[in-house]
């Protein structure tokens, strides 16, 4: 799940030594270094700057670490900027939105705009404001990265990536988990809402149990840029809330969402490498709920590579999920109109590496 290179600049982020830090940081430096930098080590630089940078310690390449910081202040600045214009209009049509991911992070979390580098905004709306709020968009310039404007049903997809003029992007989602399509998956996440003060604008985020849920959920799913920094978000939740996690919420969520295998393998790995302030019980407890095949094929599917035959599983998966307790006939008889829907929703990197044959 991790490289160990990228273990290296996790471990210089969250060791709470600051000389093993340091240390951490400049193994990478020697073994890595910025001439073979990945995306998914870039976007961890920030946080490294924030914490060296107020220690007043030499430290190598420190002015490397400040570009990355500034490049991540200023566009996060830029995104959130686009954003709230955008959620301003949705609350004058009376359209409640939850933001998730990096913005609810940052607003929460990490208290400072720079230091948790995002490509877009990513925001939760109900399925019934789904046509409004695309609609409100593109009458505002914003288009549909991955082609033609949505039109229509959008029962079988998530969600739908946005791309104003300059490039900044809006990840418009009416379902929260990519893994749970089913009516009513989301009713006590909307329930169970938190509001907070950013910027000025009070909004909506997931209180600590779901932010652990959707992140560990997300995060391990493999991308073509390393996820890396789902760890350190998901560590900067058990630092700042760790006394009022309600984790039997979880584990239950969990269980009901059909990702409690997903969730016991991301969270023991922050207990066993970061030694994670989980409660033993927590990860006992989610060992023990029942779990089909489909969950745990489903999983594996998520956390490998893109290829024709993963894609494919992956889209009965979520298509069968989506019909619950439908006979298989069932299901196979509408898995053909689902994938021409869904099949919508294939990014534009995945085609490439399937056209290109370099699908493992």
């Amino acid at each position: 799940m991790v490289k160990p290179e990228e273990l290296l600049l996790l471990r210089a982020v969250l060791e709470k030594s600051d000389r093993e830090a340091l240390s951490f940081y400049k193994d990478w430096l020697r073994i890595v270094g910025f001439d073979k930098l990945d995306g998914g080590c870039f976007r961890l630089l920030p946080l490294l700057y924030k914490r060296f940078s107020e220690k007043g310690q030499p430290v190598p390449d420190l002015n490397k670490l400040k570009s990355a910081y500034r490049h991540a202040l200023y566009r996060n600045s830029m995104l959130f900027h686009k954003a709230f214009e955008v959620l301003a209009e949705l609350e004058k049509l009376g359209v409640p939105v939850v933001l998730l991911k990096g913005s609810a992070l940052v607003a929460a979390y990490y208290e400072d705009v720079g230091a948790r580098p995002m490509s877009d905004v990513d925001f939760l709306v109900q399925e019934k404001d789904v046509k409004k709020t695309l609609n409100l968009l593109y009458a505002l310039g914003w288009k549909n990265k991955e082609g033609p404007p949505l039109r229509g049903s959008v029962r079988h997809i998530h969600s739908v990536d946005m791309l104003n003029g300059v490039g900044y992007g809006l990840d418009v989602h009416w379902r929260a988990f990519y893994q749970c399509p089913w009516d009513g998956a989301d009713v006590v996440l909307w329930e169970q809402t938190e509001k907070v003060v950013f910027k000025g604008a009070t909004i909506r985020i997931l209180n600590p149990a779901q932010q652990i849920l959707h992140n560990c959920a997300h995060g391990v799913r493999w991308n073509a840029v390393s996820p890396t920094r789902w760890i350190v978000d998901v560590m900067k939740i058990l630092e700042k809330k760790a006394g009022s996690i309600n984790w039997e919420s979880l584990i239950s969520e969990a269980s009901a969402r059909k990702i409690s295998y997903t969730i016991h393998y991301g969270l023991s790995f922050l207990k066993s490498e970061f030694n994670a302030d989980i409660p033993e019980n927590v990860l006992v407890k989610l060992n023990e709920v029942p779990k089909d095949t489909r969950e745990i094929r489903f999983f594996k599917v998520l956390t490998s590579p893109p290829s024709p035959v993963n894609i494919f599983t992956k889209k009965w998966l979520v298509h069968s999920n989506s019909m619950g307790n439908a006979s298989f006939w069932e299901k196979a008889a509408f898995f053909p109109f689902f994938l021409s829907k869904a099949l919508y929703q294939v990014p534009p990197y995945v085609r490439r590496r399937m056209r290109d044959k370099r699908c493992p």
